[in-house]
């Protein structure tokens, strides 16, 4: 566990970084550019969409924390497709690997400080958004709603566990590359396969596009609305904990397989 943390300080360290500091300033101007957007409220007569994110009733879920999930995920395929590729050919790595800390504890101790990193970033984007919310509005947002935001991150946690997968296979720019592609299919795939479900079941595109769904995640699941103590909550912890446990597992592999000369 200690060389877990180890790792976890190392990687976190980034932010110190330049490059990794503006991007907290594009964070706070993130937050303040969608902090006057609203809850994502749907009517019963808006068909299809409207069953999706409306399973339970619970706290609303609102259009700017939806555009700082995605922009968190973009800082995830910035932080994690370069971390393991740069320490590779920096030759860091072997100096790492050199010490008593097993190839998994090091893939672990990156993902959780890219995880840290998407934290912040997210953090720092929604409280200027809250806070610029309050500053014109004069209203506190309720803490419930507030925590409602915080789960999006169940949808960053899987996406980062990709991005760094992609980073055991590829060079930094060939996984920022592939990362930011997978990432547009996902959502892509997943807005298609909404439609594809009011199709004739017969149709061959129809078992197709299911079968391509299994390969990307489905990012609209997390704005389903639910109670914070019910079935959806628990569905949407497992989908997102099985999806990070599969793509780190992969990593895993490649970095016990993988050559580090």
């Amino acid at each position: 566990m200690v060389r877990i943390f180890a790792i976890f300080e190392m990687t976190v360290k980034k932010i110190k970084e330049p490059a990794f500091s503006l991007l907290f300033v594009i964070a706070a101007v993130i937050g303040y550019c969608v902090s006057g957007m609203g809850a994502m409220a749907l009517s019963s007569n808006d068909g299809l969409l409207y069953g999706l994110i409306s399973l339970e009733k619970g706290q609303p879920l609102y259009e700017g924390s939806v555009v700082i999930m995605f922009m968190t995920m973009i800082i995830a395929i910035f932080a994690g497709a370069t971390d393991i590729p740069k320490d590779i050919d920096s030759r860091m790595i072997m100096l790492i690997l050199g010490k008593p800390i097993h190839r998994i504890e090091y893939l672990i101790g990156k993902y959780l400080g890219i995880i840290a990193i998407c934290f912040i970033f997210f953090i720092t984007a929604g409280i200027t958004a809250i806070a610029v919310n309050f500053g014109t509005t004069g209203q506190i947002m309720p803490v419930k709603v507030i925590i409602r935001q915080l789960l999006l991150m169940l949808a960053v946690f899987p996406f980062a566990a990709v991005t760094l997968m992609i980073s055991c296979f590829l060079s930094d720019i060939g996984a920022m590359i592939i990362a930011s592609v997978y990432l547009v299919l996902s959502v892509f795939i997943s807005s298609i396969s909404m439609f594809v479900d009011m199709l004739p079941k017969s149709l061959s595109v129809v078992s197709v596009v299911h079968f391509a769904a299994y390969l990307f995640p489905n990012y609209f699941y997390f704005f389903n609305a639910f109670r914070f103590a019910g079935v959806v909550i628990v569905a949407l912890t497992l989908y997102s904990a099985s999806m990070t446990i599969i793509f780190l597992a992969i990593a895993a592999h490649r970095m016990n397989t993988r050559d580090m000369n």
